[in-house]
């Protein structure tokens, strides 16, 4: 079962636009910044990609995650169950262990159905959450449809700040 999320128009950002306002005035906030945006944009092309390459071997996928520890090596994990409960789980899952270990960042996504403003019907799209222990946390919204040959066709993701579900307690 896929969740139903409104799609806004009119507020999307890139990747760097969505977390500039965190970091203005010296070089070495603009240097984390730098850092902060260049892994933000590695997880989220991954993250995507891992759901891309998911839901085109099995048709659609459960919500799943990418966990990058301390030392920078990447985890990936699938929920047991799909729609509401396996995001919940997941996001619940890395929120205690956010605060018992040192992860550096984590990336969720899912399998949702959207509608966007002005539209009268849902749409398929991955959503991707990306955050980073640091600070800093971006969604992303890649809709996608079948064409006429079977093929699955992506727009372009949609990018905009979100806030911390994950990292939130340890700020």
């Amino acid at each position: 079962m896929k969740d139903l999320f409104a799609l806004r128009r009119g507020s999307r950002y890139s990747i760097e636009a969505a977390i500039s306002h965190q970091n203005r005035d010296t070089s070495s906030m603009n240097n984390e910044h730098g850092e902060r945006m260049g892994e933000l944009s590695r997880l989220v092309e991954l993250v995507l990609d891992v759901a891309k390459s998911a839901l085109e071997q099995q048709g659609t996928f459960l919500p799943g995650s990418i966990a990058v520890d301390a030392a920078g090596k990447y985890a990936i994990g699938v929920a047991p169950d799909g729609g509401v409960d396996g995001w919940t789980l997941l996001t619940t899952a890395f929120r205690q262990r956010a605060a018992a270990e040192k992860l550096r960042a984590v990336a969720l996504y899912r399998d949702v159905r959207v509608r966007e403003r002005g539209a009268s019907e849902d749409v398929d799209a991955i959503h991707a959450v990306v955050e980073l222990a640091s600070g800093g946390a971006v969604q992303a919204f890649q809709l996608y449809r079948r064409n006429d040959t079977g093929q699955i066709v992506y727009d372009k993701p949609q990018i905009e700040q979100a806030a911390s579900a994950i990292f939130a307690e340890s700020h």
